[in-house]
């Protein structure tokens, strides 16, 4: 019997330690991805100026942006589905893993609007508007 509690304890120990390792990971990676939101405003920014084409979408920001930001910034935009909404002199880029919102940003703030993936129960995910600092 206590071989067996010793087993289990030891698998618990195993099992907590890899979770918390996977969440610091995926933070990490979270942390990449805000950095590469944030960069890649300036360069698009920078070949539009204050007049964001009603057509700007995800592709074409990918688009931009692939040879004039970092290649491991390139590599986190990459891994999710991004949406932008033009919004005339500004964007709203909004990130998915998958279905679920996980970041959203107006690009005329200097950091990232909407860190949900770290803080989700902070934010209204129906009205973004709310977070918009840029009207």
């Amino acid at each position: 019997m206590k071989r067996y509690l010793s087993f289990v304890f030891i698998l618990v120990i195993f099992s907590v330690n890899a979770c918390v390792t996977l969440l610091e990971e995926h933070k990490k990676e979270y942390g990449l991805l805000e950095q590469a939101v944030t960069f890649s405003s300036d360069k698009v920014i920078g070949e539009y100026g204050d007049v964001i084409p009603d057509d700007f979408d995800g592709n074409k920001f990918l688009q931009l942006v692939k040879d004039k930001i970092p290649e491991d910034y390139y590599g986190a935009l990459m891994k999710y589905n991004l949406n932008i909404f033009p919004k005339g002199s500004y964007y709203l880029l909004i990130a998915y893993d998958g279905k679920k919102l996980i970041l959203f940003d107006y690009s005329c703030t200097t950091e990232v609007d909407g860190p949900v993936f770290l803080e989700i129960e902070k934010y209204d995910l129906d009205h973004l508007e709310l977070y918009d600092n840029c009207k």
